[in-house]
């Protein structure tokens, strides 16, 4: 387990990210000129946008950094980027609506606070996640949603002054007292790895675990081998003092051991006002019609016909893709009736129910079988030494 917090690591990895940044610019420009003058229009005239929607997408794709990422992400491959961009614009439009919702799960530190290479600082307690499933959901959608509105308007302000490096990333602090590892939801995690975090790449420089009991290093343990080098690299799990040591007195609450204040009386610019107005959203199953009260009429776009998941509560046709349409019946996609669906989403049933057994004895034979080799490597050491050289147990009887 990472115990420390490596800051040569850390050091070498934001200047490795900042140089990347720097050499693929022109490369980030030229992208943002395709997708303005080309890709944008075209989903302005499929998808019947709103002026609002417009400015919404523009503003999106005018985020330097946010493009970057996704260029990152996928090897600096221009076509790949631009793939995943266009996806990520669709999801967007289809995922994201401008209403009001719940405050975000996230508590990011407001500036200048940040750790010692300029990233903000962004504190999570997951026992506050032990809530509706679709709360979490929707509030873990908003705080990332609103996380990179919030380092968006921090480059903004950094370009009024010279030599100000761009903020590219932030680093999480997790508090995982008060959560075990078999309250652990993976629905939700599953959803948030595959859905969501796609949509955001690359926003991660680095996580502190804090508060963490021996089942979950001994989960690491194990999770770590599964992980890409560059992914462990990110993660620590220290103590609060080695985390005062990294971060200073000044740049932690005090219930982490700092000198400000307690983290639930610090200003969280994820929470303000101005965020609050600029981009509330929610999340859905799938693209449902805003709500009538209190938005204006150019906030609402109602698409002629969309595809419900095959497992959505929503679906009729459950198992089965469908497309919901307001002008007719739902209707199963064509030639989407197929004994493979039906297999998948009764694979899925019983993974829902028997999963967390599953793995919950996987997780528990591993634990056995490494505890057995630990046994047996101090058994063989202690007859080792318990044993003259040369001698054998005969001899000894």
């Amino acid at each position: 387990m990472n115990n420390r917090i490596s800051r040569s690591v850390l050091e070498d990895n934001h200047k490795r990210l900042i140089d990347q940044y720097k050499a693929n610019l022109s490369d980030v420009c030229a992208i943002q000129s395709i997708l303005s003058d080309e890709i944008l229009s075209h989903v302005v005239q499929e998808l019947a946008l709103s002026d609002a929607d417009h400015t919404w997408a523009k503003e999106w794709i005018s985020d330097t950094a946010t493009i970057f990422r996704f260029l990152r992400h996928h090897g600096f491959v221009r076509s790949l980027a631009l793939e995943a961009i266009y996806t990520a614009l669709i999801w967007r439009l289809n995922v994201l609506r401008l209403f009001a919702l719940p405050s975000a799960l996230l508590h990011c530190l407001p500036p200048p606070i940040c750790d010692p290479l300029g990233r903000p600082l962004v504190f999570l307690q997951l026992s506050e996640l032990l809530t509706c499933e679709q709360k979490m959901m929707d509030g873990l959608l908003i705080s990332l949603e609103r996380l990179s509105i919030h380092l968006r308007s921090l480059n903004t302000l950094n370009n009024e002054f010279v030599n100000r490096e761009v903020i590219l990333q932030c680093v999480f602090v997790i508090d995982l007292e008060g959560l075990s590892v078999q309250s652990v939801n993976l629905k939700i995690l599953t959803w948030l790895m595959k859905e969501v975090v796609p949509q955001y790449p690359g926003m991660l420089g680095a996580v502190f675990f804090l508060n963490y009991s021996w089942t979950y290093a001994i989960t690491w343990s194990i999770m770590k081998s599964l992980l890409p080098k560059s992914a462990v690299a990110k993660v620590f799990f220290p103590s609060r003092e080695e985390l005062l040591l990294y971060c200073s007195a000044s740049a932690l609450p005090s219930n982490y051991g700092g000198a400000l204040s307690p983290l639930h009386l610090i200003e969280d610019p994820l929470n303000s006002h101005e965020q609050k107005n600029y981009a509330s959203i929610a999340s859905r199953e799938w693209c449902m019609p805003a709500p009538s009260t209190g938005l204006p009429e150019t906030l609402h776009r109602q698409p002629s016909s969309v595809t419900i998941p095959p497992r959505s509560f929503l679906n009729p046709f459950f198992g089965y893709p469908s497309v919901a349409s307001f002008s007719r019946q739902h209707t199963v996609q064509q030639g989407r009736r197929r004994k493979r669906d039906l297999l998948l989403t009764l694979s899925v049933l019983w993974w829902k129910k028997w999963g967390t057994r599953v793995i919950i004895t996987l997780y528990f034979l591993i634990v056995v079988s490494l505890a057995r080799k630990r046994v047996r490597r101090v058994a063989r050491w202690m007859l080792g030494v318990a044993l003259p050289s040369g001698s054998t147990l005969l001899a000894m009887t």
